[in-house]
């Protein structure tokens, strides 16, 4: 089974095409941009070159892998609304992925002797973005919006010792407890998306957005909108400014 994912959530954008064979993924190409932003621009050609230059064509795609967030509203809506329109027209299943589940996966692969894995993402705005697990995978922290001056004591509650990964530790105080591990990795790479894209089940993993806090844009007030004249009522001639 040949699987597409795909990864815009944060400043990363990434693709990358792999199989599952015996008990592990096989990557057979990735792609992997820092942008910040500006996803959208090149995404479609990312993924045309990445299959080409593999020999594939998108008919051999069996499944797709999408991160779903958290992260930044553009980003989860340029690879959500990719992801959904190639399934679409493949009629193949696409599958949601956690960014901090990605993240999750690899610290438990780095440092296997902890207790608990804790994975912490910069939401800005005094805010992170944060997921825990104990060894044996249990959720102590589901996907959360903690606000800084709260995280320290939702830290210090999870069982030690502790691996911390993710691009929000600096948001931490810095004297670490001598019973934490800390992982340099920001965010995730795209095999461990695309690992968990072949193991999740796509019933309980849909590719829809997980948002964590509202979003930025707001509604243009009444007084803003153009509403049409009584006398063509029967078609939209206003539009919000």
């Amino acid at each position: 089974m040949v699987q597409l994912s795909i990864d815009t959530c944060n400043a990363l954008c990434a693709v990358a095409v792999s199989k599952w064979e015996d008990g592990r993924v096989q990557p057979i190409a990735q792609n992997t941009q820092d942008l910040g932003r500006g996803h959208a621009e090149i995404l479609t050609g990312q993924i045309a070159t990445l299959l080409s230059s593999s020999g594939l064509v998108p008919a051999d795609i069996d499944r797709i892998a999408v991160t779903k967030g958290p992260g930044s509203f553009t980003g989860q809506r340029v690879g959500l609304s990719a992801a959904r329109v190639l399934a679409a027209t493949l009629k193949i299943d696409a599958i949601g992925v956690g960014v901090l589940d990605a993240l999750l996966l690899e610290a438990s692969a780095l440092n296997r002797d902890s207790l608990a894995f804790c994975a912490i993402n910069d939401a800005r705005r005094g805010a992170a973005y944060v997921k825990a697990v104990d060894h044996s995978g249990t959720v102590l922290i589901d996907d959360s919006l903690i606000p800084v001056d709260a995280l320290p004591d939702a830290v210090a509650a999870l069982p030690v010792p502790l691996c911390l990964i993710g691009s929000g530790l600096s948001l931490l105080p810095a004297e670490n407890a001598e019973d934490q591990m800390i992982i340099d990795t920001a965010l995730p790479n795209i095999l461990s998306i695309a690992e968990l894209g072949h193991t999740l089940a796509v019933e309980t993993n849909p590719a829809a957005p997980l948002y964590l806090r509202g979003a930025d844009a707001k509604p243009q007030s009444a007084k803003h909108v153009l509403r049409p004249a009584a006398q063509d009522s029967g078609r939209a001639t206003g539009a919000a400014l």
